[in-house]
């Protein structure tokens, strides 16, 4: 039989929703099965929680600085390295600690020798001698000055160089002045005096904490130089307007707001100096709220014996501010015979001396004749029954 088209019948193919939904449906079959086996199979007990473990927390550092520390400060980065709102990725000449150019192709210092490299903390541990101790200090209109540790520490002590006294021998102390002014003497310093000879920095020297940085790194103990009006006194020079002075209006809170300053220049120093002062230094009225502060701040007074100052003991006294006078000025005149004379005279007044509280303390500057009658002097105190000590040693009432 011959069938045409027209008479073979067609299968109509299913639609797509017929295959979704039968998809769908094998999925919940399985899930169901998976559901009846675990209910039949399965054990409670397995959910459910049979030991633990104690974990102790994790103690904070002592020193933490986390913010969830409220008392604590953040260390600000780029302190002494940038100036507020400058941008440090445009600074291109490099430094080294006492404010000299680096030749950074070299890795050392563009003009001569290298420096010792500064202080850093790791883990807490701090591996170089610091200059700066926090808790030594507070805060001033000016930032950071000298202030007594609420445990009671004080710069005085704190930034002293130990003495060490041999036996037999009578102790002397020589302190030069005038340093951070002028780099190359400076830095012959700090590389050629032995480090029992104290460093006085002036106060207006340019990076000034990183040159006292610098010298406690090397071992020296050191001074801040404060300027005070002499009877030669011109206002009229750079910097005489932060000079302790005699006369003006509100004089008493102009010298403490230029004490501050002053103070705020650097930290590190375990006592002050006077930079001339004749005739600030005999004025009670005026010298009493500066001995009184400084006293307040943990320091030490060591007035360099260059004018009459007779009522400035019993005031430091008053003040309970530890105190001494040198016994000389070893440059009054720059001269290496004169230079000699006064070293040969401390010598004399420290070998008559008997006991450590009689301070026999020379004062010089960088000058280079006194740096090269100072070296030569040193050399051989103990054939001479003397040993070199601090200056910081020989302060009354040091605490």
């Amino acid at each position: 039989m011959v069938y045409s088209s027209s008479h073979i019948r067609r299968k109509k193919p299913k639609s797509l929703w017929f295959h979704i939904l039968a998809a769908f449906g094998v999925v919940v079959a399985l899930f169901a099965i998976v559901a009846v086996a675990v209910m039949h199979f399965g054990r409670a007990n397995d959910a459910i929680t049979m030991q633990s473990v104690p974990l102790s927390e994790r103690p904070n550092t002592v020193n933490s600085q986390s913010l969830d520390n409220q008392n604590a400060r953040l260390p600000d980065l780029l302190g002494g390295e940038t100036a507020q709102g400058e941008n440090p990725t445009e600074q291109i000449v490099q430094l080294d600690a006492l404010g000299n150019p680096i030749d950074t192709n070299s890795g050392g210092l563009a003009g001569g020798n290298d420096v010792a490299p500064m202080s850093v903390t790791i883990n807490g541990q701090l591996q170089t001698p610091s200059a700066v101790i926090a808790a030594l200090t507070k805060n001033s209109p000016f930032g950071p000055v000298p202030a007594i540790a609420s445990d009671g520490r004080k710069a005085v002590s704190s930034y002293a160089r130990t003495a060490n006294i041999a036996p037999g021998t009578k102790p002397i102390s020589i302190i030069i002045g005038g340093l951070g002014i002028n780099r190359t003497l400076t830095r012959r310093a700090m590389n050629d005096l032995p480090p029992n000879v104290t460093l006085s920095f002036a106060a207006h020297a340019l990076d000034l904490q990183n040159q006292i940085n610098e010298a406690r790194q090397r071992g020296f103990e050191v001074m801040l130089e404060l300027p005070m009006e002499s009877k030669e006194f011109d206002a009229a020079e750079p910097g005489a307007n932060r000079a302790l002075r005699v006369t003006g209006s509100n004089i008493k809170t102009t010298n403490m707001r230029n004490l501050d300053w002053l103070m705020s220049r650097a930290n590190g120093y375990f006592a002050v100096t006077n930079y001339n002062g004749d005739a600030f230094l005999s004025r009670s009225d005026v010298m009493v709220p500066m001995l009184t502060r400084l006293s307040s701040s943990g320091l030490g007074f060591i007035f360099d014996g260059s004018s009459a100052a007779p009522s400035l003991p019993t005031l430091a006294s008053a003040s309970a501010l530890p105190y001494a006078k040198a016994y000389t000025l070893l440059d009054e005149n720059p001269d290496t015979g004169s230079i000699n004379e006064r070293l040969a005279a401390l010598a004399a007044h420290a070998s008559a001396k008997s006991t450590q509280a009689d301070a026999a303390i020379g004062f010089g500057f960088t000058y280079p004749q006194t740096l090269d009658a100072v070296i030569a002097f040193t050399a051989n105190l103990n054939a001479q029954g003397l040993s070199l000590v601090p200056a910081s040693s020989m302060l009354k009432a040091r605490q």
